[in-house]
């Protein structure tokens, strides 16, 4: 019975070494040949660390990216990561402010980020007529 246990306890950990192991790397989001996002991750005994370089970015009314500025040239750490099967939800910490995201991986070296927004930044965003960002679109490098 202890040889089972260890077993099942066995493929538990590797799936989530294999699991963490499948966002590493170093992902870029490009508007008219300009890369505006940089996120590299790296998996480390199951667990996953990286950082995130984001420039400006402004959307048309229905959420796509309309004018996108350069990331800064240094990654900003990324906290308060947790996966979920092929989902990692992050954060940012930005002075007072703390952002977060979520990445979902796709097929064949893709994946999708998403801003998470609470209501109270939703409805401040429609009162200003600006459209939610749709989730954009990740290439890994």
């Amino acid at each position: 019975m202890k040889t089972v246990t260890l077993a099942i306890a066995l493929t538990i950990l590797s799936m989530g070494q294999s699991g963490a192991a499948s966002f590493a790397g170093s992902w870029t989001a490009q508007f008219q040949g300009r890369t505006f996002v940089r996120l590299e991750l790296k998996a480390t005994n199951g667990a996953i660390t990286g950082g995130i370089s984001l420039g400006d970015l402004e959307v048309d009314d229905k959420g796509a990216p309309r004018h996108v500025g350069d990331p800064p040239r240094d990654l900003t750490p990324i906290v308060d990561v947790r996966q979920r099967g092929s989902t990692l939800m992050f954060a940012l910490k930005d002075g007072t402010d703390t952002d977060r995201f979520e990445l979902r991986l796709l097929e064949g070296g893709r994946a999708e980020l998403q801003f998470l927004l609470d209501d109270a930044t939703r409805k401040e965003i429609a009162a200003s007529g600006v459209a939610v960002p749709k989730p954009i679109p990740l290439t890994r490098q």
